[in-house]
């Protein structure tokens, strides 16, 4: 059965490197069409493109999740850990957010409640765990969601949170939130978008930097979800 698990995570890797290149091409061909390099066009000519443009992007998203996911499944996971600042991460993520929280009414805030020291992470890892918590956050808030974003110490260990009052989580769904293509019915009819694959990821990455992954939700009152990293000492 492993051994299954394993030739079915290297076809999954195979197939998806197949698709990332020519559906980089495909975006950078759309991309040249919008910017109207080879011509003026119609704002409906310009609509379709946008349209595609969006779900090429979603596309290119998928493949980098299934990617990911065949490295977690064969224990191929890898980090590539160094000092990084977990304030800087978290501020310049939001700024990627925020054409998306204000086209959907939200807000979103951050606060930090401790001075926290350079980690010694992967910063595109966890920048990808960070960035999984906001875009649920917003995909599943309603009208005039609000966010909020801390970070503090606790012990030897810095934890980030992320608060929504949005749609929450049903209690008899809690067990199944990090497993692989999992997305509540309610998720589903609220937001079209997601793989289902986010915070299964986002579980193995955090684990595998030695921190631990969590939340706390209620349904129809909103979510917070938690990452905490553990505080080492590094040579300099």
């Amino acid at each position: 059965m492993k051994n299954n698990k394993h030739k079915l995570a290297e076809v999954i890797s195979i197939v998806s490197h197949e698709f990332k290149t020519p559906l980089s091409a495909i975006k950078g061909y759309i991309e040249v069409l919008i910017a109207e390099d080879l011509g003026k066009l119609t704002v409906g000519q310009k609509d379709y493109l946008k349209d595609a443009l969006e779900n090429t992007h979603r596309m290119i998203e998928l493949v980098h999740d299934l990617l990911d996911v065949s490295q977690i499944e064969q224990g191929k996971l890898e980090l590539k850990p160094k000092p990084s600042n977990l304030e800087n991460i978290i501020r310049k993520t939001i700024k990627e957010f925020l054409f998306v929280v204000r086209a959907k009414n939200c807000s979103i805030s951050f606060k930090v409640l401790d001075k926290v020291p350079l980690l010694n992470i992967d910063p595109l890892k966890v920048k990808q765990v960070i960035s999984n918590f906001i875009s649920n956050a917003i995909r599943y808030s309603e009208r005039k969601g609000d966010i909020e974003v801390f970070i503090k110490k606790k012990g030897n260990n810095v934890i980030f949170e992320c608060n929504d009052n949005g749609i929450g989580i049903p209690k008899a769904e809690k067990k199944k939130i990090f497993t692989k293509f999992y997305r509540s019915e309610k998720a589903v009819i609220h937001a079209t978008g997601g793989s289902g694959l986010g915070l299964f990821i986002s579980k193995a990455i955090i684990k595998k930097s030695k921190g631990k992954i969590w939340f706390i939700s209620k349904e129809d009152k909103g979510s917070s979800f938690y990452f905490s990293l553990p505080i080492k000492k590094y040579e300099k």
